[in-house]
């Protein structure tokens, strides 16, 4: 994470000038004549050849979205994993120094799709209300609610052909899947907790996909990172000779729970974590520091994190933690390699320079082990068979726990679903040759509802406000980033706007660099606002709310005003 320079506050008029002038001069791109004369050879993912011409129009937008993908995963972020191809589009692209998404995946995704707050989205919980004061509230329906627009159909408005694979998890019910919130084609796991096979973390059945509005059960030789790829290919190549544009969105499941991948890949990291977290964690921390992610004399949070600590291990026990971390490894390697497939196929038929691609992660990394919950443990020994050699293969379902999760998440404290920098400042980046400068930082902050109005203005459209087909509909939350990242702003969000999350109780708000954190974990007696300097202390270890209370009484008013403006309820 490199850290964010100073810069002068910006007025909300120059941001509205820097973006007219990014949206003409990214309009002036799109307009240039396309090549018209493509590669002639067979694809190799469809097994078709390549039309003659090309229509001019604009540009396809392609988001990639991995599942619980912690901040440091990437050899990019310091990994001992290798991802040269994210690495690659990444390098070429313009890296999101300060990147914010929900706390879990689907409050992310109902930003991500609605542009605005999950709370006003329906994602104020996951999966239906269980509290009385959340239920029949439309901002806690479980589902992404239509008192928002959903992105997909604001793009087709636009003209794009929709493609959505992948994880879903925003309402379960065919009226609230992908077709319903505007998708041509989709193939989606409803709620992306398998891999291997068919089976979900409910036990051994079958896990739930559709394809369009059809329930489909895989077979045994499905592998999501994969299949999901191969399925995307198939819709932009189905659908070429129309020479309109599209839009994809490629929702991974991995790295998330089950750790599955297949024999082959989980064996390219035999021995390479048998030296434990700690060491691994020491290793991702000193590559940070090394690439100018950390900032001077920065120091690595205490190894007493971990526990149980490694040397304290037997032998049987390093192997399977070491064995969890191997298959974990696999995903993630497999996702940049498949990744790598999508970006092939697009050149092959020469529209890579023609793609806008995202890159995100929905959440942090997983810290919790569900896989030693009672659904799971009761078929270990029967269905499950969880022996060391059989770790990682479509009948074993583990997890790899909070040891695993803090080396993900280097250099941040905490994980997944909490309000620490760990919970949700994610990897993320965009890739547009010729029009995003190659090799550059945004180091202003962006969340997820940004990106919504960031794909608007690519596609040359504006979202309709408060009213869509003769309905009341919600405004957007998000700014668009277009300026940011054309060179036209440093930042999109002003030093004094407010930037609040919530989840389970989990609370943060961001107002430049100053953050306050409630922390749901310790006891009830115990919880309390933190306050932070991010800027000067990315890693959340120095607590300044005794130092400063005038800043954390300021800091929590803004927290009083996110949560009215949002609809939280708590």
């Amino acid at each position: 994470m490199l850290q964010p320079t100073t810069w002068p506050l910006l007025q909300k008029n120059s941001l509205l000038c820097a973006a007219v002038l990014a949206l003409a001069e990214l309009a002036a791109c799109n307009n240039s004549p396309q090549p018209s004369a493509l590669a002639a050879e067979s694809n190799s993912a469809t097994g078709t050849t390549a039309p003659a011409q090309k229509m001019p129009g604009k540009p396809n937008i392609l988001l990639i979205v991995a599942d619980d993908l912690g901040y440091s995963d990437l050899s990019l972020y310091g990994s001992e994993i290798p991802t040269p191809n994210i690495d690659e589009l990444a390098r070429t692209g313009m890296l999101l120094d300060e990147f914010y998404s929900g706390f879990t995946c689907s409050p992310t995704r109902s930003m991500l799709l609605s542009g605005t707050d999950n709370h006003l989205a329906g994602l104020g919980v996951m999966g239906a209300p269980t509290r009385p004061e959340h239920k029949e509230q439309p901002g806690y329906a479980g589902y992404l609610n239509f008192r928002v627009a959903s992105l997909a159909d604001l793009l087709s408005d636009a003209g794009y052909n929709t493609y959505m694979t992948g994880k879903w998890h925003l309402g379960a019910e065919v009226e609230q899947g992908p077709h319903a919130r505007g998708f041509k084609k989709s193939f989606v796991s409803m709620d992306g907790a398998a891999h291997l096979g068919g089976w979900d973390w409910r036990g051994p059945v079958p896990a739930d996909y559709r394809d369009g509005d059809q329930l489909v059960h895989v077979g045994d030789d499905f592998y999501t990172t994969r299949d999901y790829t191969k399925k995307m290919i198939t819709y932009i190549e189905e659908d070429r000779s129309q020479n309109k544009p599209w839009f994809a969105y490629l929702a991974y499941t991995a790295p998330h729970w089950p750790l599955q991948a297949p024999d082959a890949s989980i064996a390219k990291f035999k021995g390479v974590y048998d030296k434990g977290y700690e060491a691994i964690y020491a290793s991702r921390f000193a590559r940070q520091k090394e690439i100018g992610m950390q900032p001077k004399g920065a120091e690595p949070i205490d190894n007493a994190r971990f526990s149980p600590r490694w040397n304290t291990l037997t032998a049987d026990e390093k192997a399977v933690e070491a064995r969890h971390m191997e298959i974990y490894a696999a995903m993630v390697s497999d996702l940049d390699i498949y990744v790598g497939q999508v970006t092939n196929y697009l050149k092959s038929i020469n529209e890579f320079d023609n793609t806008f691609i995202m890159f995100m992660s929905d959440n942090g990394a997983e810290s919790s082990r569900r896989d030693l919950a009672k659904n799971i443990v009761d078929h270990v020994g029967k269905e499950y068979d969880h022996s060391l050699a059989n770790l990682g293969r479509a009948n074993s379902y583990v997890m790899y726990g909070a040891n695993w999760a803090s080396v993900s998440e280097t250099p941040f404290v905490r994980h997944k679903a909490t309000a620490f920098e760990g919970g949700n400042h994610v990897p993320a980046f965009v890739h547009y040759k010729g029009k995003v400068p190659a090799g550059s930082h945004a180091t202003g902050v962006s969340t997820v509802m940004d990106v919504l109005p960031t794909f608007l203005a690519i596609a040359g459209a504006t979202h309709p406000g408060t009213q869509y087909r003769g309905k009341e509909i919600l405004p957007a939350k998000g700014i668009s980033m277009l300026p940011m990242l054309t060179g036209k702003a440093k930042a999109i969000h002003n030093d004094d706007e407010v930037l609040g999350w919530e989840l389970f109780g989990y609370r943060s708000v961001r107002q430049g660099d100053w953050k306050i954190v409630w922390d749901q974990a310790p006891p009830l007696a115990e919880r309390r606002w933190q306050l932070f300097n991010v800027a000067q202390d990315p890693s959340e270890q120095h607590d300044l709310s005794t130092d400063k209370p005038g800043k954390l009484k300021e800091m929590q008013a803004n927290w009083d005003v996110y949560a009215k403006d949002s609809g939280v309820i708590y």
